[in-house]
């Protein structure tokens, strides 16, 4: 029999960028050519501005486009795509082990946080709060430590929380592929914003001492890390097909000698 899955949840931002990248791989647009205006788009696919520069953004960092201010938005022609970059160095280089450490995190994080909910003290808080405000700090402005390392303290701070000696030995085990896999995540464009806004949910979940709504708050922050490196995957797969397919049904012509 065959067993049901839960149904992933893209956003529409996603949506936009997988179509568009599918009619660029279909030869809709030639490489070097300009792209319909953003107002031709938005109007055609029914969305907003906002959505479809979130659908421009990826396909840019994959790419598949270049955006140039002023004048326009172009096909690109290289073919070093931000997957095969991202995969390139670490431990992690493939997207199952990539999976793994996701599917680990939410087995794991989500019941941390959980118990941190019930567990945190006014000392877990206050750690918690400053790492928060740093990683603001270094969002916005670049200074301090990288995000993604603040990022991993934040996670593990609250594994700490949680004050269960044996899921901390296990999750501080983790820590090496943690910080990888956080770290590519947020190679993507706009990874590291949605984080720090999640981050701050799940610490106000924690702060009211409400283990359901801090689960709940987790398990989103990292299914939306997941859809990050689902969309890449996506996308580029669908870059390097798309070539090949049109050179294979449309072969050029030998030139005599």
């Amino acid at each position: 029999m065959t067993t049901l899955k839960p149904v992933s949840r893209v956003t529409l931002g996603e949506q936009v960028a997988a179509q568009l990248a599918d009619q660029i791989t279909q030869g809709r647009w030639q490489i070097g050519e300009k792209l319909p205006s953003e107002n031709e788009l938005c109007s055609t696919l029914g969305i907003g501005r906002s959505t479809l520069r979130e659908a421009l953004k990826s396909l840019a960092y994959v790419g598949m486009i270049r955006m140039r201010p002023g004048e326009g938005t172009y096909v690109a022609g290289t073919s070093q795509y931000l997957s095969n970059r991202i995969l390139a160095d670490g431990r992690l280089k493939t997207e199952k082990q990539l999976d793994d450490v996701g599917e680990a995190r939410l087995i794991l994080e989500t019941e941390l946080a959980a118990l941190a909910a019930e567990r945190a003290e006014p000392g877990d808080l206050q750690r918690l709060e400053s790492l928060l405000a740093d990683m603001g700090r270094s969002l916005e402005t670049g200074e301090g430590r990288p995000y993604a390392q603040l990022d991993v303290e934040f996670h593990l701070a609250i594994a700490k929380t949680s004050k269960n000696a044996v899921l901390i030995e296990l999750f501080t085990a983790m820590r090496a592929v943690l910080h990888e896999w956080i770290s590519k995540s947020q190679e993507l464009p706009g990874v590291a914003a949605n984080a720090h806004v999640s981050h701050t949910k799940i610490l106000e979940a924690l702060r009211q001492h409400k283990p359901e709504k801090a689960r709940r708050a987790m398990r989103a922050h990292l299914h939306t890390c997941e859809r990050a490196f689902t969309l890449l995957d996506k996308i580029s797969k669908t870059a390097e097909i798309g070539p090949k397919a049109r050179a294979d049904a449309h072969p050029a012509e030998q030139t005599p000698t």
